[in-house]
Protein backbone atom coordinates (compact mmCIF):
# COMPACT_ATOMS: atom_id res chain seq x y z
CA UNK A 1 0.00 0.00 0.00
CA UNK A 2 1.36 3.22 -0.52
CA UNK A 3 2.23 5.90 2.00
CA UNK A 4 0.60 9.08 2.47
CA UNK A 5 3.30 10.51 1.49
CA UNK A 6 4.12 8.85 -2.15
CA UNK A 7 0.45 10.17 -2.79
CA UNK A 8 1.06 13.92 -2.04
CA UNK A 9 4.41 13.71 -4.31
CA UNK A 10 2.44 12.35 -7.23
CA UNK A 11 -0.09 14.76 -6.96
CA UNK A 12 2.32 17.79 -6.81
CA UNK A 13 4.11 15.71 -9.90
CA UNK A 14 0.98 15.69 -12.10
CA UNK A 15 0.25 19.52 -11.07
CA UNK A 16 3.80 20.40 -12.28
CA UNK A 17 3.19 18.43 -15.41
CA UNK A 18 -0.33 20.69 -16.05
CA UNK A 19 1.88 23.97 -15.26
CA UNK A 20 4.43 22.54 -18.01
CA UNK A 21 1.97 21.66 -20.54
CA UNK A 22 -0.25 25.13 -20.44
CA UNK A 23 -3.13 23.01 -19.78
CA UNK A 24 -5.76 24.91 -17.42
CA UNK A 25 -8.42 23.02 -15.14
CA UNK A 26 -12.08 23.45 -16.20
CA UNK A 27 -15.62 21.46 -14.70
CA UNK A 28 -15.17 19.67 -18.08
CA UNK A 29 -10.96 18.91 -18.15
CA UNK A 30 -7.83 19.75 -19.15
CA UNK A 31 -6.81 21.66 -22.51
CA UNK A 32 -4.35 23.79 -23.96
CA UNK A 33 -5.13 27.71 -24.33
CA UNK A 34 -4.28 28.67 -27.84
CA UNK A 35 -4.82 32.28 -28.89
CA UNK A 36 -5.51 34.01 -31.82
CA UNK A 37 -5.47 37.95 -32.53
CA UNK A 38 -6.74 39.75 -35.22
CA UNK A 39 -6.47 43.61 -35.24
CA UNK A 40 -9.72 45.95 -37.00
CA UNK A 41 -9.16 49.18 -37.37
CA UNK A 42 -12.36 51.60 -37.87
CA UNK A 43 -12.61 55.39 -38.93
CA UNK A 44 -14.56 57.97 -39.22
CA UNK A 45 -15.27 61.52 -38.97
CA UNK A 46 -17.05 63.28 -35.43
CA UNK A 47 -18.53 66.63 -35.04
CA UNK A 48 -17.42 68.87 -31.76
CA UNK A 49 -18.71 67.99 -28.52
CA UNK A 50 -20.54 64.53 -29.85
CA UNK A 51 -20.24 61.72 -26.89
CA UNK A 52 -18.64 58.50 -28.18
CA UNK A 53 -19.36 55.19 -26.01
CA UNK A 54 -17.28 52.12 -25.78
CA UNK A 55 -17.69 49.00 -23.55
CA UNK A 56 -15.88 45.87 -23.89
CA UNK A 57 -17.38 42.82 -21.49
CA UNK A 58 -13.56 41.47 -21.24
CA UNK A 59 -10.33 43.51 -22.44
CA UNK A 60 -8.86 47.27 -21.91
CA UNK A 61 -10.11 50.97 -23.33
CA UNK A 62 -7.72 53.36 -23.99
CA UNK A 63 -9.22 56.79 -25.01
CA UNK A 64 -6.81 59.92 -26.08
CA UNK A 65 -7.90 63.23 -27.30
CA UNK A 66 -5.87 64.69 -30.34
CA UNK A 67 -6.06 67.69 -32.46
CA UNK A 68 -7.84 65.77 -35.31
CA UNK A 69 -11.68 65.65 -36.40
CA UNK A 70 -12.34 61.92 -36.84
CA UNK A 71 -12.55 59.22 -34.77
CA UNK A 72 -9.90 56.13 -35.43
CA UNK A 73 -10.05 53.33 -33.69
CA UNK A 74 -7.72 50.19 -32.99
CA UNK A 75 -9.83 46.91 -31.87
CA UNK A 76 -7.39 43.87 -30.53
CA UNK A 77 -9.53 41.12 -30.96
CA UNK A 78 -8.25 37.65 -28.81
CA UNK A 79 -9.68 34.43 -29.04
CA UNK A 80 -9.28 31.59 -27.11
CA UNK A 81 -10.12 28.04 -28.14
CA UNK A 82 -8.76 24.39 -28.22
CA UNK A 83 -7.09 24.76 -31.57
CA UNK A 84 -5.78 27.47 -33.53
CA UNK A 85 -8.26 27.16 -36.14
CA UNK A 86 -11.26 27.48 -34.04
CA UNK A 87 -9.35 30.28 -32.40
CA UNK A 88 -8.46 31.97 -35.61
CA UNK A 89 -12.30 31.70 -36.42
CA UNK A 90 -13.80 32.89 -33.48
CA UNK A 91 -11.72 35.96 -33.87
CA UNK A 92 -13.09 36.10 -37.85
CA UNK A 93 -16.43 36.34 -36.54
CA UNK A 94 -15.94 39.59 -34.36
CA UNK A 95 -17.74 42.35 -36.37
CA UNK A 96 -16.49 45.77 -34.98
CA UNK A 97 -18.64 48.99 -36.10
CA UNK A 98 -19.54 52.43 -35.41
CA UNK A 99 -23.45 52.90 -34.96
CA UNK A 100 -24.72 56.61 -34.39
CA UNK A 101 -28.08 57.88 -32.64
CA UNK A 102 -28.54 61.68 -32.37
CA UNK A 103 -25.12 63.18 -31.20
CA UNK A 104 -23.87 60.04 -29.92
CA UNK A 105 -21.48 57.74 -31.52
CA UNK A 106 -20.47 53.72 -30.08
CA UNK A 107 -18.10 51.71 -31.14
CA UNK A 108 -19.93 48.06 -30.94
CA UNK A 109 -18.75 44.41 -31.35
CA UNK A 110 -21.21 41.91 -32.35
CA UNK A 111 -19.60 38.45 -30.77
CA UNK A 112 -20.13 34.98 -32.46
CA UNK A 113 -21.95 32.64 -30.01
CA UNK A 114 -18.97 30.79 -27.46
CA UNK A 115 -18.92 27.11 -26.75
CA UNK A 116 -17.62 25.35 -24.42
CA UNK A 117 -13.67 26.17 -23.57
CA UNK A 118 -14.07 29.31 -26.00
CA UNK A 119 -13.55 32.96 -24.72
CA UNK A 120 -13.23 36.13 -26.93
CA UNK A 121 -11.61 39.70 -25.71
CA UNK A 122 -11.60 42.70 -27.27
CA UNK A 123 -9.32 46.03 -25.97
CA UNK A 124 -9.72 49.17 -27.64
CA UNK A 125 -7.15 51.97 -28.45
CA UNK A 126 -9.12 55.33 -29.30
CA UNK A 127 -8.05 59.09 -30.97
CA UNK A 128 -10.49 61.32 -30.82
CA UNK A 129 -10.60 64.74 -31.33
CA UNK A 130 -10.85 66.79 -27.94
CA UNK A 131 -13.69 67.91 -27.66
CA UNK A 132 -15.35 64.73 -26.90
CA UNK A 133 -17.58 63.57 -24.40
CA UNK A 134 -16.62 59.91 -23.21
CA UNK A 135 -18.84 57.15 -22.06
CA UNK A 136 -16.18 54.20 -21.06
CA UNK A 137 -16.61 50.65 -19.53
CA UNK A 138 -15.73 47.31 -18.87
CA UNK A 139 -16.21 44.36 -17.18
CA UNK A 140 -12.90 43.03 -16.62
CA UNK A 141 -9.97 45.33 -17.96
CA UNK A 142 -8.26 48.63 -17.18
CA UNK A 143 -9.74 52.35 -18.71
CA UNK A 144 -7.43 55.38 -19.44
CA UNK A 145 -8.35 58.33 -20.73
CA UNK A 146 -6.76 61.70 -21.42
CA UNK A 147 -6.26 65.38 -23.26
CA UNK A 148 -10.43 65.60 -23.35
CA UNK A 149 -12.40 68.38 -23.40
CA UNK A 150 -15.96 67.01 -22.45
CA UNK A 151 -17.71 64.84 -19.72
CA UNK A 152 -16.08 61.37 -18.62
CA UNK A 153 -17.99 58.52 -17.36
CA UNK A 154 -15.84 55.26 -16.75
CA UNK A 155 -16.97 52.62 -15.08
CA UNK A 156 -14.64 49.21 -14.51
CA UNK A 157 -16.51 45.85 -12.72
CA UNK A 158 -12.51 44.61 -12.59
CA UNK A 159 -10.19 46.66 -13.11
CA UNK A 160 -8.31 50.44 -12.83
CA UNK A 161 -9.59 53.68 -13.80
CA UNK A 162 -7.26 56.56 -14.63
CA UNK A 163 -8.01 59.98 -16.40
CA UNK A 164 -5.54 62.86 -17.12
CA UNK A 165 -5.57 66.13 -18.06
CA UNK A 166 -9.31 66.64 -18.44
CA UNK A 167 -11.93 69.81 -18.91
CA UNK A 168 -15.27 68.78 -17.78
CA UNK A 169 -16.57 66.43 -15.34
CA UNK A 170 -15.64 63.08 -14.64
CA UNK A 171 -17.28 60.01 -12.69
CA UNK A 172 -14.92 57.05 -12.34
CA UNK A 173 -15.86 54.24 -10.90
CA UNK A 174 -14.22 50.63 -10.51
CA UNK A 175 -15.86 48.27 -8.40
CA UNK A 176 -12.60 46.14 -8.12
CA UNK A 177 -9.78 48.40 -8.58
CA UNK A 178 -7.97 51.95 -8.44
CA UNK A 179 -9.10 55.38 -9.67
CA UNK A 180 -7.03 58.20 -10.39
CA UNK A 181 -7.69 61.15 -11.88
CA UNK A 182 -4.94 64.07 -12.21
CA UNK A 183 -5.09 67.40 -13.68
CA UNK A 184 -8.76 68.28 -14.03
CA UNK A 185 -10.66 71.79 -14.31
CA UNK A 186 -13.92 73.03 -14.63
CA UNK A 187 -16.48 70.24 -13.74
CA UNK A 188 -17.20 68.07 -10.71
CA UNK A 189 -15.31 65.53 -9.93
CA UNK A 190 -17.10 61.86 -8.43
CA UNK A 191 -14.61 58.90 -7.85
CA UNK A 192 -15.30 56.03 -6.39
CA UNK A 193 -13.80 52.40 -5.96
CA UNK A 194 -15.37 49.39 -3.89
CA UNK A 195 -11.74 47.84 -3.24
CA UNK A 196 -8.89 50.00 -4.20
CA UNK A 197 -7.19 53.07 -3.40
CA UNK A 198 -9.05 56.65 -4.97
CA UNK A 199 -6.66 59.62 -5.83
CA UNK A 200 -7.58 63.18 -7.11
CA UNK A 201 -4.41 65.66 -7.61
CA UNK A 202 -4.65 69.17 -9.39
CA UNK A 203 -7.89 69.98 -9.58
CA UNK A 204 -8.99 73.35 -10.20
CA UNK A 205 -12.80 75.34 -10.82
CA UNK A 206 -14.28 72.33 -9.41
CA UNK A 207 -17.80 72.25 -8.18
CA UNK A 208 -18.43 69.31 -6.21
CA UNK A 209 -15.45 66.96 -5.21
CA UNK A 210 -16.80 63.54 -3.87
CA UNK A 211 -14.74 60.71 -3.26
CA UNK A 212 -14.81 57.52 -1.51
CA UNK A 213 -13.80 53.83 -0.71
CA UNK A 214 -15.16 50.91 0.38
CA UNK A 215 -11.94 49.27 0.85
CA UNK A 216 -9.40 51.30 0.18
CA UNK A 217 -7.47 55.11 1.14
CA UNK A 218 -8.98 58.70 -0.16
CA UNK A 219 -6.17 61.22 -1.07
CA UNK A 220 -6.49 64.23 -2.73
CA UNK A 221 -4.30 67.04 -3.10
CA UNK A 222 -3.71 70.78 -4.72
CA UNK A 223 -7.52 70.77 -5.12
CA UNK A 224 -10.02 73.66 -5.37
CA UNK A 225 -13.44 73.21 -5.38
CA UNK A 226 -17.06 74.55 -4.20
CA UNK A 227 -17.30 71.57 -1.48
CA UNK A 228 -14.83 68.22 -0.74
CA UNK A 229 -16.10 65.06 0.15
CA UNK A 230 -13.85 62.30 1.02
CA UNK A 231 -14.71 59.19 2.68
CA UNK A 232 -13.21 55.32 3.25
CA UNK A 233 -14.65 52.77 5.51
CA UNK A 234 -11.77 51.29 5.72
CA UNK A 235 -8.49 53.25 5.01
CA UNK A 236 -7.36 56.42 5.53
CA UNK A 237 -8.76 59.54 4.12
CA UNK A 238 -5.88 62.26 3.46
CA UNK A 239 -6.38 65.94 2.19
CA UNK A 240 -3.14 68.08 1.05
CA UNK A 241 -3.01 71.73 -0.26
CA UNK A 242 -6.96 72.58 -0.78
CA UNK A 243 -9.33 75.38 -0.99
CA UNK A 244 -13.34 74.90 -0.55
CA UNK A 245 -16.32 76.52 0.96
CA UNK A 246 -16.93 73.39 3.34
CA UNK A 247 -15.38 70.15 3.97
CA UNK A 248 -16.21 66.66 4.84
CA UNK A 249 -13.19 63.88 5.93
CA UNK A 250 -14.21 60.88 7.10
CA UNK A 251 -12.73 57.01 7.45
CA UNK A 252 -14.39 54.07 9.17
CA UNK A 253 -11.46 52.51 10.03
CA UNK A 254 -7.87 54.50 9.85
CA UNK A 255 -6.90 58.20 10.05
CA UNK A 256 -7.99 61.44 8.89
CA UNK A 257 -5.57 64.04 7.52
CA UNK A 258 -6.30 67.77 6.50
CA UNK A 259 -2.61 69.71 5.52
CA UNK A 260 -2.57 73.07 4.39
CA UNK A 261 -6.35 73.38 3.54
CA UNK A 262 -8.53 76.61 3.68
CA UNK A 263 -12.44 76.51 4.13
CA UNK A 264 -15.06 77.95 5.98
CA UNK A 265 -16.74 74.77 7.61
CA UNK A 266 -15.12 71.74 8.11
CA UNK A 267 -16.07 67.93 9.32
CA UNK A 268 -13.28 65.35 10.33
CA UNK A 269 -14.19 62.19 11.62
CA UNK A 270 -12.85 58.72 12.44
CA UNK A 271 -14.45 55.76 14.14
CA UNK A 272 -11.12 54.25 14.88
CA UNK A 273 -8.04 56.21 14.00
CA UNK A 274 -6.48 59.69 14.58
CA UNK A 275 -7.87 62.93 12.92
CA UNK A 276 -4.94 65.65 12.47
CA UNK A 277 -5.75 68.98 10.75
CA UNK A 278 -3.60 72.12 9.62
CA UNK A 279 -5.59 74.99 8.19
CA UNK A 280 -3.71 77.67 6.38
CA UNK A 281 -2.73 81.21 7.14
CA UNK A 282 -5.30 82.21 4.46
CA UNK A 283 -8.22 80.28 6.42
CA UNK A 284 -11.36 82.64 7.63
CA UNK A 285 -11.52 83.94 11.22
CA UNK A 286 -15.17 82.81 11.08
CA UNK A 287 -14.19 79.28 10.94
CA UNK A 288 -16.50 76.28 11.80
CA UNK A 289 -14.80 72.87 12.17
CA UNK A 290 -15.78 69.67 14.39
CA UNK A 291 -13.34 67.05 14.48
CA UNK A 292 -13.68 63.82 16.37
CA UNK A 293 -12.65 60.33 16.77
CA UNK A 294 -14.12 57.48 18.72
CA UNK A 295 -10.56 55.83 19.25
CA UNK A 296 -7.29 58.00 18.57
CA UNK A 297 -5.96 61.43 19.01
CA UNK A 298 -7.44 64.80 17.39
CA UNK A 299 -4.65 67.67 16.34
CA UNK A 300 -5.80 70.53 15.09
CA UNK A 301 -3.73 73.81 14.27
CA UNK A 302 -5.77 76.68 13.69
CA UNK A 303 -5.45 79.50 11.44
CA UNK A 304 -3.99 82.77 13.34
CA UNK A 305 -6.74 85.15 13.15
CA UNK A 306 -9.15 82.43 14.63
CA UNK A 307 -11.84 84.09 16.91
CA UNK A 308 -14.85 82.13 18.54
CA UNK A 309 -16.04 79.47 20.89
CA UNK A 310 -13.74 76.36 21.71
CA UNK A 311 -15.20 72.92 23.13
CA UNK A 312 -12.63 70.44 23.75
CA UNK A 313 -13.41 67.02 25.42
CA UNK A 314 -11.92 63.61 25.97
CA UNK A 315 -13.70 60.29 27.59
CA UNK A 316 -9.98 58.93 28.20
CA UNK A 317 -6.76 60.90 27.28
CA UNK A 318 -5.79 64.56 28.22
CA UNK A 319 -6.46 68.10 26.63
CA UNK A 320 -3.55 70.48 25.58
CA UNK A 321 -4.16 73.86 23.79
CA UNK A 322 -1.53 76.57 23.42
CA UNK A 323 -4.75 78.69 22.47
CA UNK A 324 -5.27 81.59 25.21
CA UNK A 325 -8.54 80.92 25.56
CA UNK A 326 -10.91 82.56 28.23
CA UNK A 327 -12.13 79.60 30.28
CA UNK A 328 -16.04 79.75 30.69
CA UNK A 329 -17.57 77.95 33.68
CA UNK A 330 -15.96 75.00 35.56
CA UNK A 331 -12.35 73.58 34.41
CA UNK A 332 -12.23 69.97 34.28
CA UNK A 333 -9.65 67.87 33.06
CA UNK A 334 -11.98 66.12 30.59
CA UNK A 335 -13.37 69.09 29.40
CA UNK A 336 -12.09 72.37 28.43
CA UNK A 337 -14.83 75.15 27.20
CA UNK A 338 -13.90 78.64 26.60
CA UNK A 339 -13.35 81.26 23.89
CA UNK A 340 -10.48 82.92 21.67
CA UNK A 341 -10.12 86.61 21.12
CA UNK A 342 -13.69 88.40 19.81
CA UNK A 343 -15.25 86.21 16.85
CA UNK A 344 -18.28 83.63 15.79
CA UNK A 345 -15.83 80.77 14.77
CA UNK A 346 -16.56 78.06 16.38
CA UNK A 347 -13.83 74.77 16.90
CA UNK A 348 -15.38 71.31 18.61
CA UNK A 349 -12.97 68.76 19.21
CA UNK A 350 -14.03 64.98 20.77
CA UNK A 351 -12.52 61.76 21.18
CA UNK A 352 -13.54 58.73 23.32
CA UNK A 353 -10.21 57.58 23.41
CA UNK A 354 -7.01 59.56 23.10
CA UNK A 355 -5.62 63.21 23.53
CA UNK A 356 -6.33 66.44 21.87
CA UNK A 357 -4.05 68.79 21.11
CA UNK A 358 -5.00 72.26 19.72
CA UNK A 359 -2.35 75.23 18.69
Amino acid sequence: MRSNGSYRHAFLLAGALLAVSGCVMHTAGCWPQVKAERVVELDRPLETGATLAVSTASGSIEVEGREVDSVHVVATICARASTAEEAQELAEQVDVRFEQSGDKVEIKADRPRQRARQSISISYHVVTPHETHIQCNSASGSLRVGDLIGNIDAHAASGSVNATNIQGSVRLRSASGSVRCESLRDGNAHLSSASGPVELSNASGIGTCDMSAASGSVVARQIEAESIKMRSASGPARLTDAQAQTMNLHSGSGGVSGRSIHCANLKAKSVSGSVSVTFSESTPADLVAEMGSGSGSVSVTVPPSFAGQVDLSVGSGSIHTDLPLTIQGKISKKRISGTLGQGTGHLAARTGSGSIRVK
